[in-house]
């Protein structure tokens, strides 16, 4: 997780300049088409017993909830397998075993012991699905909420689909297997959001929020492996973009997820230069590398550079943001350094009071310079898109420091971001206190999961979207 400042200068790059060419338009209370819902998420009452057995099972809440997810995700399954392979039909798994990794002797499952496995997964050699009732499924509902665990036994029909329909090939990596799996569960969860399960509800609001924290939760430690290699899952914005294409596209769309498809969009690096480790500091030199960097990225829209002021600012008429405030009358974002010194701490796992890390925080300050080229172009600061347009063209901005080993991107100036840092930005949004998605007031885009869309268009696509998609 970290933003650090390289002594080579990048060239130039082909940022998305010049006249728009997308006419797609996304509304500011709606998920994929869908309207902005903060209602119930979990268990349906009265949901219909499933009636395939479970080994192992304790007959507690836990596998209740698992059994009930696993029927859930298959009565999807009958329905969209066929509708998406030509036809065919979708057989269930053969058999479902619930374990408790707490317990002083394991059971073999797959090969595997499962003493001390808090895990959850899918055997393709048995066509099993089994989940650790003791610890695993237990913390992520105490963390995530019930639909937790809803979305990790999903994830793992995901890989029981992959086998049925053969959709990742012998020589795949396994981050093109994850994605699948991930861009699944977005699919099912789409079934889920438009009412059509028979189990569970779930609101588009803070229910798919807490989804996408599973998915943040599960992601590699940033730095530690290449999407290359056989063992990475993938990084939290790789997993969070598979699963909104799911839920946006459909599972046709994951059928096309290979490789290539992958490689494309993926910011799962190993670090590979010295210092890729190291916290940027939250000083005024770094803040001066940060908006140097802001310029030369967004130069191209014409916009008259804000002034940045480390110095308390009135507004008049305004009430100001912390700890970045823009003031569109002087063109003038001002900044707490204190308060974006404790966002930019090194964030520490199941510690809410920890920070975030400096991409966060640096984040904040990119997201106040942004109104200033939203009000440039003539948009307004305090509509109800402006929100989704400041997360779209702080992800631009993000997306021209990304630099990867493999020569794929050719990012702007002297800045650069490195493993894990745009993690941390998917993270903020998903909280309710980050400006990274907020108009000129602080009020956020009401939807965490149309935060990290707009984001991630801005990180793909460059700036032009930003001012044309978000009305």
């Amino acid at each position: 997780m970290v933003l650090t400042c390289t002594a080579l200068v990048g060239g130039c790059a082909d940022t998305i300049g010049g006249t728009p060419t997308s006419s797609r338009t996304t509304s500011a209370t709606e998920v994929a088409g869908l309207p902005v819902t903060d209602g119930p998420s979990g268990p349906k009452n009265q949901a219909p017993e499933p009636d395939q057995p479970v080994a192992g099972t304790d007959h507690g809440t836990t596998d209740e909830l698992a059994r009930n997810a696993v029927a859930d995700v298959e009565d999807f399954w009958a329905d969209a397998f066929p509708a998406t392979f030509d036809g065919a039909s979708f057989d269930p798994v053969s058999r479902l075993v619930s374990y408790d990794s707490r317990a002083p002797r394991g059971v073999r499952l797959c090969g595997a012991d499962t003493k001390g496995l808090a895990n959850a997964f899918y055997c393709p050699t048995d066509d099993l699905i089994a989940w650790d009732r003791g610890d695993l499924l237990p913390q992520l509902s105490a963390e995530f909420g019930p639909m937790a665990p809803v979305a990790v036994l999903a994830h793992e029909m995901g890989h029981a689909v992959q086998k049925r329909a053969g959709t990742a090939g012998p020589d795949d990596p396994v981050i093109v297997l994850e994605q699948q799996a991930d861009c699944y569960t977005g699919s099912y969860f789409r079934h889920v959001a438009e009412g059509s399960s028979e189990h569970f509800e779930i609101s588009t609001g803070n229910g798919l929020n807490q989804v996408l924290g599973v998915l943040d939760h599960i992601r590699d430690v940033p730095g530690t492996s290449d999407f290359r290699v056989q063992d990475a899952h993938g990084s939290a914005f790789d997993r969070v973009t598979a699963f909104q294409f799911g839920f946006a596209e459909g599972p046709e769309r994951c059928t096309r997820m290979d490789f290539a498809d992958v490689a494309e969009r993926t910011t799962q690096f190993e670090f590979w230069k010295d210092g890729q480790d190291e916290d940027l500091p939250v000083d005024r030199e770094s803040v001066d590398a940060v908006v140097t960097s802001l310029r030369e990225v967004f130069v191209e829209t014409g916009a008259e550079p804000p002034v940045i002021t480390t110095a308390p600012a009135d507004c008049p008429g305004r009430t100001t943001t912390s700890p970045a405030a823009y003031c569109p009358e002087t063109n003038t974002v001002s900044l707490d350094l204190d308060e974006l010194r404790e966002i930019g701490a090194p964030p520490e796992p199941g510690d809410p009071t920890a920070g975030r890390g400096d991409f966060a925080a640096y984040a904040q300050i990119a997201s106040r310079y942004a109104l200033s080229v939203q009000q440039a172009a003539g948009l307004p600061l305090d509509d109800p898109a402006a929100g989704l347009r400041t997360a779209c063209l702080v992800g631009s901005w993000s997306g021209l420091l990304l630099e990867d080993p493999i020569g794929q991107r050719n990012p702007v100036g002297r800045l650069r971001i490195a493993p894990g840092d745009v993690d941390e930005g998917v993270a903020a949004m998903l909280t309710e206190d980050s400006l990274v998605a907020a108009d000129v007031t602080g009020a956020q885009a009401p939807a965490g999961f149309a935060r990290v869309e707009a984001f991630r268009v801005g990180f793909q696509d460059g700036f032009s979207p930003c001012t044309t998609n978000y009305v």
